[in-house]
């Protein structure tokens, strides 16, 4: 239940932040918000600086400008150079190309807006560019075994230099990937990738790619999009998630679940677990079935309790690690109860994504800038990191 609360808190949230942020004629301390900064020529001389305003601003209210200098300004206004007249595009956003610079020298750069009503100055953090740094995302690993994996990156950009050394940093705590693999050279941009090796089966590993050329060096990271920056896998572990249970009668369900890896063995135990006490107390399991390939599985569960709410989920084992799906709630058929799903108004979109963090990966695709607004709204923070 409370997953279900969750999604239809975040469905509320934002109908009422545009309504407050619209009578109160508030502007938010955060309203302007420097972004990244993106190559515009393979010699490493020319960027794209970018600003955005946030959301629930109107972007015709409000003029945009780019600073930069080399030297950090405490003042916005002290900034050497100054881009004004800039367009903004349908997400709020707005950048400045710049050309002819040293590819070598570090910049500092804030995004500026002026509110044209009320003449409000919003200043964004300054953040800062070499030229020619490289560029390197992650990408999903190609390969995981028992104690095995081989991790994957791409280098995107050489930043004008003849050549790149390209490595990942992994490790079990994301906040500390203290080992790393063998470097490699690369002369045009790629992809690349490592065998991990004598890895502890059943353990999450976490990894970053890395380059290095002569002007800068860039790990992977998620100022824009935790996607590209880091990813995760974890040796050995089946991969399964749960599904809504259909064809829901009086004292009948059919469990269902997909089965997405096996975690490099060849063969995976799949079961339910379920209750109807609470969906902390799942006490009651389903017979269990051996799958041999990957896809959605069921299993057809007889003598429920009419008019009753029950909580369910996928359990696989491969006799190495197990693993678990998310709780689906639903309730059996009563005299007076037609509909399964009675409380879940999101049951489509938790159909067709089947577990939170699909649901949060979908909501950062499409709106990458979610997470910068959840300290300012905790409902939102909570969602996101619950």
């Amino acid at each position: 239940m409370e997953k279900k609360v969750k999604v239809k808190l975040l469905l509320i949230l934002v109908p009422l932040i545009l309504a407050v942020s619209a009578l109160s004629g508030c502007i938010a301390a955060n309203a302007i918000q420097t972004g990244l900064w993106v190559h515009t020529n393979s010699e490493g001389t020319g960027v794209s600086l970018i600003g955005h305003l946030i959301w629930y601003e109107n972007f015709h209210n409000w003029d945009g400008y780019i600073v930069y200098d080399t030297e950090f300004h405490d003042n916005w206004e002290n900034y050497n150079y100054r881009v004004t007249n800039i367009s903004y595009d349908a997400d709020n956003y707005f950048h400045a190309n710049i050309e002819g610079l040293d590819r070598l020298t570090e910049y500092h750069y804030r995004a500026v807006g002026e509110q044209k009503i009320q003449g409000v100055i919003r200043v964004g953090a300054d953040l800062t560019f070499i030229p020619g740094g490289p560029r390197v995302i992650v990408q999903n690993p190609s390969s995981v075994g028992i104690d095995s994996a081989i991790i994957e990156g791409e280098l995107t950009h050489l930043g004008g230099a003849a050549s790149c050394e390209v490595y990942f940093i992994y490790g079990t705590d994301p906040d500390n990937l203290n080992l790393e693999t063998t470097h490699e050279t690369m002369n045009s941009t790629g992809n690349f990738n490592a065998e991990l090796t004598n890895l502890s089966s059943c353990e999450k590993y976490y990894y970053r790619a890395v380059a290095i050329n002569d002007a800068d060096t860039w790990v992977s990271n998620e100022l824009f999009n935790y996607w590209f920056a880091i990813r995760e896998f974890t040796p050995g572990m089946p991969d399964v998630t749960s599904l809504l249970p259909h064809d829901v009668t009086e004292t009948q369900a059919k469990f269902r679940g997909n089965f997405l890896n096996f975690g490099g063995t060849t063969e995976c135990d799949v079961w339910f677990e379920f209750g109807d006490e609470n969906p902390n107390n799942l006490d009651e399991q389903t017979d269990n079935i051996t799958l041999n390939a990957t896809g959605e599985f069921f299993i057809v569960w007889d003598g429920l309790t009419p008019d009753t709410t029950y909580w369910v989920r996928a359990v696989a084992n491969n006799g190495i690690c197990e693993n678990r799906g998310d709780i689906k709630e639903f309730k059996t058929l009563g005299a007076l109860n037609s509909d399964p799903y009675p409380s879940n108004t999101n049951k489509d979109i938790i159909n067709e994504y089947p577990s939170k963090t699909k649901i949060i990966e979908k909501l950062k695709d499409k709106y990458p800038w979610i997470e910068y607004y959840s300290d300012e709204y905790p409902m939102l923070k909570r969602f996101l990191d619950n």
